[in-house]
Protein backbone atom coordinates (compact mmCIF):
# COMPACT_ATOMS: atom_id res chain seq x y z
CA UNK A 1 0.00 0.00 0.00
CA UNK A 2 2.86 2.42 0.68
CA UNK A 3 3.97 2.29 -2.94
CA UNK A 4 0.46 3.40 -4.02
CA UNK A 5 0.77 6.50 -1.86
CA UNK A 6 4.27 7.22 -3.20
CA UNK A 7 3.03 6.76 -6.77
CA UNK A 8 0.17 9.19 -6.11
CA UNK A 9 2.67 11.79 -4.89
CA UNK A 10 4.83 11.35 -7.98
CA UNK A 11 1.86 11.61 -10.34
CA UNK A 12 0.60 14.81 -8.74
CA UNK A 13 4.05 16.38 -8.97
CA UNK A 14 4.35 20.06 -8.17
CA UNK A 15 0.91 20.98 -9.45
CA UNK A 16 -0.09 22.98 -12.43
CA UNK A 17 1.62 26.04 -13.80
CA UNK A 18 0.13 29.17 -15.33
CA UNK A 19 -0.66 28.33 -18.95
CA UNK A 20 -1.22 24.61 -18.41
CA UNK A 21 -4.12 22.87 -20.13
CA UNK A 22 -7.26 22.36 -18.03
CA UNK A 23 -10.96 21.65 -18.13
CA UNK A 24 -11.93 22.83 -14.63
CA UNK A 25 -10.75 25.23 -11.92
CA UNK A 26 -9.93 22.28 -9.64
CA UNK A 27 -7.22 21.13 -12.04
CA UNK A 28 -5.42 24.47 -11.78
CA UNK A 29 -4.92 24.47 -8.03
CA UNK A 30 -5.16 26.99 -5.25
CA UNK A 31 -6.43 30.46 -6.22
CA UNK A 32 -6.20 29.68 -9.92
CA UNK A 33 -8.96 29.33 -12.48
CA UNK A 34 -9.32 27.51 -15.77
CA UNK A 35 -10.04 29.91 -18.62
CA UNK A 36 -12.14 27.50 -20.68
CA UNK A 37 -12.62 30.11 -23.41
CA UNK A 38 -9.01 29.42 -24.44
CA UNK A 39 -8.22 26.36 -26.60
CA UNK A 40 -7.67 23.39 -24.29
CA UNK A 41 -8.25 25.60 -21.24
CA UNK A 42 -5.59 27.84 -19.69
CA UNK A 43 -4.72 27.81 -15.98
CA UNK A 44 -4.52 31.41 -14.83
CA UNK A 45 -5.23 33.94 -12.08
CA UNK A 46 -7.87 36.54 -12.84
CA UNK A 47 -8.14 39.35 -12.05
CA UNK A 48 -4.48 40.07 -11.41
CA UNK A 49 -2.03 42.89 -10.73
CA UNK A 50 1.64 43.22 -11.59
CA UNK A 51 2.59 41.78 -8.18
CA UNK A 52 -0.06 39.06 -7.86
CA UNK A 53 1.06 36.59 -10.52
CA UNK A 54 3.11 33.49 -9.64
CA UNK A 55 6.70 33.02 -10.81
CA UNK A 56 7.17 32.65 -14.58
CA UNK A 57 3.98 34.54 -15.37
CA UNK A 58 2.98 38.13 -16.05
CA UNK A 59 -0.28 40.04 -15.58
CA UNK A 60 -1.68 41.06 -18.96
CA UNK A 61 -4.61 43.40 -19.58
CA UNK A 62 -6.57 42.44 -22.69
CA UNK A 63 -8.76 44.50 -25.00
CA UNK A 64 -11.83 43.86 -22.79
CA UNK A 65 -9.99 45.35 -19.77
CA UNK A 66 -9.84 41.94 -18.05
CA UNK A 67 -6.52 40.90 -16.56
CA UNK A 68 -5.02 37.41 -16.55
CA UNK A 69 -1.72 35.94 -15.41
CA UNK A 70 -0.10 34.53 -18.54
CA UNK A 71 2.92 32.22 -18.90
CA UNK A 72 6.08 34.10 -19.90
CA UNK A 73 8.14 32.97 -22.90
CA UNK A 74 11.27 33.76 -24.87
CA UNK A 75 10.01 32.15 -28.08
CA UNK A 76 7.25 29.91 -29.42
CA UNK A 77 9.02 26.75 -28.22
CA UNK A 78 8.30 27.86 -24.65
CA UNK A 79 4.53 27.69 -25.26
CA UNK A 80 2.38 24.60 -25.49
CA UNK A 81 0.90 23.41 -28.79
CA UNK A 82 -1.67 25.83 -30.23
CA UNK A 83 -0.12 28.82 -28.46
CA UNK A 84 2.45 31.39 -29.57
CA UNK A 85 4.87 33.75 -27.84
CA UNK A 86 3.32 37.23 -28.09
CA UNK A 87 6.11 39.82 -27.96
CA UNK A 88 3.94 42.77 -29.02
CA UNK A 89 1.00 43.10 -26.60
CA UNK A 90 2.72 43.44 -23.22
CA UNK A 91 6.05 44.59 -21.81
CA UNK A 92 6.98 40.94 -21.19
CA UNK A 93 6.46 38.26 -23.89
CA UNK A 94 3.76 35.73 -22.96
CA UNK A 95 2.07 32.60 -24.33
CA UNK A 96 -1.31 33.24 -25.90
CA UNK A 97 -3.60 31.25 -28.13
CA UNK A 98 -2.45 31.25 -31.74
CA UNK A 99 -4.98 32.55 -34.30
Amino acid sequence: MRWCFALALVLTGCGTEIGDECSSDVECGNRRVCDRASRGGYCTVSPCTASSCPANSVCVEFENQQTYCMAVCDNGDDCRSGYQCDKETAAVPFCREAP
